[in-house]
């Protein structure tokens, strides 16, 4: 009997150390501060103070801890390789070398083109713009003698980071993290105007008005729905509900 409820004891404690801890699959909520060795320039954060201390504060982004599902390429390889075997709470900093970050740059991608090939733009261009030719995305190093110089490697390329990152939790309840799931791709939503429920082998999504419009909604709710059917076991089949009521008009409005 004894040794019965050690072996118990020991399998509950192994399974506690397992889902406190980061594997592969493991689905993360993360905050972490990206730089350039080089330069100490942010690259990204979920910290709004750390964006405010660089000044490069985004109004438009909603500054929280970011998913991480490892493995699944949510964030850079390197990182996640990082995230492996870290606890709930814990914290580390370590750097990411070109090769294992956005590659060494390659000095054949760096091009010269007449500038009258920009003088459709929509606007100006200068020394650090960053522009789109033949569908490649580049940046402008210098302009000159009727000559523009573009860097078509990543902006990114060459540089080693510099990161710290935070474990804030480790989800592993299946409603949860499809609630993860979907505010990773919509950000606006929220467990006040989102409501799941889990009847395998269906999940039924319904989004409250505020957030019918918008933009790319639709081929989000394809992604979303993909990763529900692929990362929840069990599940063949995703809902989205979106309720439209009539309006009802005041007598004053009526009256105008």
């Amino acid at each position: 009997m004894v040794a019965e409820e050690g072996r118990e004891e020991g399998k509950n404690s192994s399974e506690k150390t397992a889902a406190e801890t980061v594997s592969s699959g493991s689905f993360v909520l993360i905050d972490y501060v990206i730089k350039t060795k080089e330069s100490g320039e942010l690259v990204d954060t979920s910290l709004e103070e750390e964006a405010k201390k660089a000044g490069v504060t985004d109004t438009a982004r909603i500054y929280e801890p970011k998913l991480s599902i490892v493995g699944r390429g949510f964030i850079l390889k390197a990182i996640e390789d990082e995230l492996v075997g870290m606890p709930v709470g814990g914290y580390k900093s370590f750097e990411i070398p070109p090769e294992k970050a956005f590659g060494e740059r390659d000095p054949s991608k760096v091009k010269v083109i007449p500038l009258r090939k920009f003088k459709d733009l929509d606007q100006p261009i200068g020394v650090g713009s960053k522009v789109i030719i033949n569908g490649r995305e580049g940046y402008i190093r210098s302009i000159g003698s009727g000559r523009v110089q573009v860097d078509f490697n990543h902006y990114l390329a060459g540089k080693t980071l510099l990161c710290d990152v935070w474990i804030r939790k480790i989800i592993t309840d299946e409603l949860e993290k499809i609630y993860s799931l979907l505010h990773s791709r919509i950000p606006e939503s929220s467990r006040e105007n989102t409501f799941i429920t889990l009847e395998k082998p269906t999940v039924t999504i319904k989004l409250s008005k505020e957030l019918h419009l918008l933009s790319g909604l639709q081929m989000v709710k394809q992604v979303v729905s993909r990763e529900i059917m692929e990362l929840i076991p069990g599940v063949d089949r995703v809902v989205f509900i979106e309720e439209y009521e009539k309006e009802t008009r005041t007598s004053e409005e009526k009256a105008t």
